[in-house]
């Protein structure tokens, strides 16, 4: 009698282990220190925008969705038509560093889902450099003004 005890227990826990080790991938996840992640419940709430996972091992229903997004710095090369201040055209090769602001990530994801650098960050950086830009003439961009050019870009595509 004791024995067919053992077994069941036996069974039964190891029946349990292979069901754990099955959904041990939708329920536990590593968010990495260049990385924050926002949940999707999808029998609850919703998109939580607030709470931002941040980096470390965490637990999650195996039914709920885990969205992460890359913190580190990124970089966008562009070659933009712009018109100076005096109206001639002129071609400038423009690059920028970005990086998502961490507790902005809930947001980022509701509203641009992964879409975010073309719908978002080349846009505002486009607008941003030929705004700027179209205050100056062409010899203050490229000699006298260049680096207050360069300030004010950085300045007013930071504030987005």
């Amino acid at each position: 009698m004791q024995s067919s005890k053992l077994v069941s227990v036996i069974v039964v826990l190891l029946f349990g282990l292979t069901i754990l080790f099955s959904f041990a991938s939708s329920i536990f996840y590593v968010v990495e220190s260049t990385e924050r992640a926002v949940i999707f419940y999808k029998f609850g709430k919703g998109l939580d925008k607030e709470n931002i996972i941040q980096p470390g091992f965490n637990f999650k229903a195996p039914w709920n969705d885990l969205y992460k997004f890359d913190i580190t710095d990124n970089l966008v090369e562009e070659t933009i038509d712009v018109l100076d201040g005096s109206g001639l055209s002129i071609n400038v090769d423009v690059t920028m560093n970005f990086h998502l602001d961490y507790d902005s990530v809930g947001e980022i994801y509701e509203t641009y889902q992964f879409d975010y650098l073309r719908r978002l960050v080349r846009p505002v950086f486009r607008s941003t450099v030929r705004d700027v830009m179209g205050r100056y003439t062409a010899e203050e961009i490229y000699s006298t003004k260049r680096a207050e050019v360069e300030n004010l870009i950085q300045e007013e595509a930071s504030e987005v």
